[in-house]
């Protein structure tokens, strides 16, 4: 019987055009930029990219950052200190 391996999740660094550019002008690479913009961020920035039409965090984390697991909880966000803890839980897994 085959052994399913668990493959620990990694802080992938996105580089160039791949990175998050946000509305405020911060350019984000990987999740513990996500965090830090989030901590910091302006509740309008927040909304700009995370709304009722759209999530662009959660396409973000999933499409260049390779996490479904994250991305999905960042859907799941109700508002930016929800955001914020999903993040910060995801860093402390890693």
């Amino acid at each position: 019987m085959p052994v399913k391996k668990t493959i620990e999740p990694k802080i992938i660094k996105a580089e160039g055009p791949a990175r998050f550019w946000a509305k405020d002008g911060r350019i984000l690479s990987d999740l513990k930029d996500l965090k830090n913009a989030l901590t910091e961020m302006a509740e309008e920035t927040y909304v700009y990219h995370a709304n009722k039409t759209r999530n662009d965090f959660a396409k973000w984390t999933e499409e260049v950052l390779k996490n479904k697991k994250v991305a999905t909880e960042l859907k799941k966000a109700k508002n930016k200190m929800d955001a914020l803890k999903k993040v910060v839980g995801a860093i402390k897994k890693i």
